[in-house]
């Protein structure tokens, strides 16, 4: 249940983001929304950036669950869908004073993702190691910015950028 209502809890979200300025909704909105008590969205969240770190988190995870490094097209498909379900969030955050904790948070998921695929390929533990992580970071950076400029165009072409990343790190 605890996923569910948490699950719940960032569809609320996202759904009043959809309806005004990412900046306006709140808390009391979400829960209203949710038709849950305060107490329940702060049994599992200390605020909405903690329901986002684990949304996004939860996100990652799942696109990276069986990952393999010889097939990555469930991969593309679960960002793809994970870029346009939070859409609306992302052009919002451009004017935004959440704009650098989201873009963060797209950071992070590029990066936790990219460690995972070399881990699966290289066979190895989730420690890519000193050097590693200079060349997985300025990835990571590179895929947030092709985000970034995507999401300040009309239209959000997250698949080309998605394909791209595969592409790279087939190269790896």
């Amino acid at each position: 249940m605890s996923k569910n209502t948490k699950e719940a809890l960032v569809a609320a979200f996202l759904e009043l983001v959809g309806q005004s300025e990412l900046d306006k909704v709140t808390v009391t909105d979400i829960v209203e929304k949710c038709q849950i008590s305060r107490q329940t969205f702060y049994y599992h969240f200390d605020d909405i950036n903690s329901m986002l770190i684990w949304a996004f988190d939860s996100e990652i995870k799942r696109i990276c669950i069986n990952q393999n490094p010889d097939f990555m097209e469930k991969a593309e498909k679960g960002f793809v869908e994970f870029f346009n379900k939070y859409d609306v969030m992302f052009r919002k955050s451009l004017k935004s004073h959440k704009l650098i904790f989201i873009f963060n948070l797209i950071n992070k998921c590029f990066y936790d993702y990219i460690v995972s695929y070399i881990s699966v390929k290289r066979n190895e533990e989730q420690n890519p190691g000193k050097n590693a992580d200079y060349v997985i970071s300025y990835t990571a950076g590179a895929f947030t910015a092709l985000i970034i400029k995507t999401i300040q165009s009309e239209k959000s072409d997250y698949e080309t950028i998605v394909n791209n990343l595969s592409s790279s790190l087939q190269g790896i």
